[in-house]
């Protein structure tokens, strides 16, 4: 039988964090994904906001301007505080900076 979508996803995620897939048993307690420093939580959405999209595209390019330095979004929400702030970055940068290069699926 083939996977959900949802749980391919995480498998894939796994895969390429090199880290380990939380089998939904009950000890999962928010986490699909664990490695040696993280946890993560496999979202598949519906819809990407644009804006976050355009954000990104403009400080990768910036970033890349710049002596191929990885560019990410810093978004607090207004009001907010500043250590709540959310790092946002691609996926592909994460896992060049986290866990090397990586083949390309």
């Amino acid at each position: 039988m083939a996977d959900r979508s949802w749980k391919a996803y995480e498998r894939r995620l796994a895969r390429a964090v090199h880290g380990r897939r939380i089998p939904v048993t009950g000890e999962r307690d928010g986490a699909d994904v664990v490695d040696g420093m993280f946890c993560y939580q496999a979202k598949l959405g519906r819809r990407f906001p644009a804006y976050i999209g355009h954000w990104l595209a403009g400080i990768r390019a910036a970033g890349a301007r710049r002596g191929g330095k990885t560019g990410i979004v810093v978004w607090k929400p207004k009001g907010g505080q500043d250590h709540d702030a959310v790092v946002l970055l691609t996926f592909a940068d994460w896992c060049e900076l986290h866990v090397g290069k990586r083949e390309q699926e």
